[in-house]
């Protein structure tokens, strides 16, 4: 990253009085300043939040890459609301009019994708010619060959796979002796013949006739919305659509070009002028100022429908509006026929509901340049005779992306997994998910590994076993007047404290984690029966309350009325095999990661537990034991079987691991 240019200075909102002492020391890392600053609302009493966050565009079903982003979003806004108590209005956009949405002409894929494979090449000899031709790239290497293979390699390896999908199915059609559904056919075939079809017939799609458009985007627009529900996130309190908002966008862009920051081209399209919005005094690029000369960045701001123009003033200007072409959606403006830049969306929308100043802005960190920079520059311009050189945003919130294989999740890269895909195969559920992105900084990229998958389900399970166990003591007699100590209760204050501390500090919900995690640590080795039953219940409501403001716990209040999550319900039947059970299974697992290994001595008097428990009288009727009862007699004999070797600690986790997940399911 450069340094040759810097962040301009950034103005701390005004505390008022009759909010100072209200208000949480709650600091914010904020783009605008690339620190921590404190947190002071506009409203005067410090009560109400405003908050507009970038939402999808829909064009094809969100993936993973985007669960980050929305679900990392909603935690925040959770705990603003639930835990720091502010009244949060919460405005998400839904971008359905978009260069990814109106397809480019593609009738020559490979000659423009894929420059190194001859002309004309038959599908029959597409495979080996591109394993052959691009060979290092698909086996791991860098376009330079040095650098580490990134967003660049991941496009390239996306063409071959989309022009191999076309390639094997136009070859399946030429050889095959039986029909081939057409369902199928086009389906492998769509990303190239779609664009091809609107490359010969889309100037013949009237451009005021938008069905074409918004049937796509509305299918997808409902999709995304179940999907992120299913992923437990709040609807937004308002949801603005670009095709709702064009004579507002309109007046927008009007009011620019009125302030001598925008001009129109001969082809009725409309740019931001940046040397004159500079020369006035502003300071364009505010969040990534280092990125202002990235002709790459710029061209992807700008769409691949843009047309290119010599009537531009600056490389850098971007379009306010853009001329339409034949097949192309559009809306009447004073300038012609067109649609608005991808910039101005967002910054009319906000403004149109949040007017000239609004507490918090969030989004993806790949949005920050040029987007949000852009965003930040036009809507300054447009207030400018009202709240010159104010800022428009106060806080802006980027949240890290997630990586596979050293590349960022993307829609267009097309190496993602569906959100639906992912909890349809059960690799997640929405709770393990939002777990391992609790356990992440919200403002750091995270690349899913076998270890975070592995912490969160540790988390998770231990979380589980503490409500399991705390329901089951509070039921029963309290310990003897004079043996109580307050231990857990001191564990208890410490751990709201250290929780405190980590979400004031910028959201720290790592941190908030392990503290929650080391107060139900500390209540597993204390003698229970010196624990006033009244300790207990307080501790497990509190991180019931603590999982509920994370949204771990479906549509649960922040202030509960019962301990635990759901799914922890265990039948009668079940209790007298499965508490010992999970007691053992604690013991084993603690054991085997000790330094020195599990002892035979230890081993065997854990496995006692379960032997005991098997033997004694539960007073259960056998029918309705059985299964749990079978379970932990299993669990128990392959347990006592493991011969003492230098793997043994390895094979009591992996038998633990498969008692949880397959045994007991």
């Amino acid at each position: 990253m450069s340094t040759a240019r810097q962040q301009p200075p950034w103005n701390q909102p005004q505390l008022h009085p009759e909010s100072a002492s209200r208000l949480p020391p709650l600091k914010i890392y904020n783009s605008l300043t690339r620190s921590k600053v404190p947190f002071v609302p506009l409203d005067p009493i410090g009560r109400k939040v405003t908050w507009y966050a970038c939402g999808p565009t829909v064009y094809d079903d969100a993936h993973l890459g985007h669960a980050r982003n929305y679900v990392t979003n909603d935690i925040l806004r959770r705990i603003m609301r639930d835990y720091f108590k502010f009244d949060v209005e919460f405005i998400m956009n839904i971008t359905d009019v978009d260069d990814k949405i109106v397809r480019s002409a593609f009738a020559a894929f490979l000659e423009r994708n894929l420059p190194l494979l001859e002309a004309g090449l038959a599908p029959e000899r597409y495979g080996e010619e591109a394993e052959k031709v691009y060979a290092a790239i698909l086996n791991g290497a860098a376009l330079d060959g040095s650098e580490k293979p990134g967003d660049e390699e991941a496009k390239l390896k996306m063409k071959i796979k989309t022009a191999s999908s076309a390639a094997n199915a136009l070859t399946k059609v030429s050889c095959a002796k039986e029909s081939i559904l057409s369902e199928t056919f086009y389906n492998d075939v769509q990303d190239v013949l779609l664009e091809y079809l609107d490359s010969i017939h889309g100037s013949s799609i009237r451009g005021e006739d938008r069905t074409i458009f918004t049937k796509l985007t509305k299918k997808y627009e409902d999709r995304f919305m179940q999907d992120v529900r299913d992923l437990n996130v709040l609807d937004p309190d308002t949801v603005t659509r670009v095709t709702e908002y064009m004579p507002e966008i309109v007046s927008f862009v009007e009011r620019i070009v009125k302030h001598r920051f925008g001009y129109v081209t001969s082809d009725g399209s409309v740019y931001f002028d940046i040397g004159a919005f500079e020369a006035a005094g502003n300071s364009y690029a505010r969040l990534e100022p280092w990125n202002r000369h990235d002709t790459k960045l710029h061209a992807e701001g700008e769409g691949a429908l843009t047309k290119k123009t010599m009537e531009k003033r600056s490389a850098a200007d971007f379009a306010l509006w853009k001329a339409s072409k034949a097949g192309e959606p559009s809306w009447p403006s004073p300038w012609g026929d067109g649609r608005p830049g991808w910039h101005i969306e967002c910054s009319a929308m906000a403004s149109a509901k949040l007017g000239k100043q609004m507490d918090i802005h969030s989004g993806g960190i790949d949005l920050a340049f040029p987007h949000h920079d852009n965003e930040l520059a036009q809507s300054e311009a447009y207030w400018h005779e009202t709240c010159a050189h104010d800022h428009w945003v106060n806080y802006f919130l980027h949240m890290g992306h997630l990586s596979i294989q050293g590349s960022k999740m993307s829609k267009s890269l097309k190496n993602f997994t569906t959100i639906r895909e992912a909890l349809d195969k059960g690799d997640w559920t929405p709770r393990s998910l939002r777990i391992v992105f609790l356990l992440s900084a919200w403002k750091d990229g995270i690349e899913i590994t076998e270890d975070l998958i592995n912490a969160g389900n540790a988390w998770e399970e231990k979380v589980n076993n503490f409500f399991i166990k705390s329901r089951d003591v509070v039921g029963q007699p309290d310990v003897a007047p004079g043996s109580a100590d307050n231990t857990l209760a001191v564990a208890l204050k410490s751990a709201q404290d250290a929780v405190h501390q980590s979400l004031c500090d910028s959201f720290n919900t790592a941190g908030a984690m392990y503290a929650i995690s080391e107060l139900i640590s500390k209540y597993n080795i204390a003698d229970k029966s010196t624990i006033p039953t009244k300790h207990i219940q307080e501790a497990a409501m509190w991180v019931t309350s603590m999982v509920n403001v994370f949204g771990l716990n479906g549509s649960a209040p922040p202030t509960p009325t019962e301990i635990g999550w759901s799914g922890i319900d265990i039948p009668d039947a079940a209790k007298p095999y499965l508490y010992p059970l999970s007691t053992m299974r604690d013991s084993l697992r603690e054991a085997a990661r000790a330094k020195d290994g599990i002892s035979e001595e230890t081993l065997k008097s854990i496995v006692e537990i379960g032997t005991a428990a098997i033997q004694r009288n539960s007073g259960v009727a056998e029918a309705e034991a059985g299964i749990y009862k079978d379970v932990l007699l299993d669990f128990s004999t392959k347990i006592s079987s493991l011969e003492k070797t230098n793997s043994i600690s390895k094979e009591i986790l992996t038998l633990c691991d498969r008692v949880r997940d397959v045994d007991l399911f």
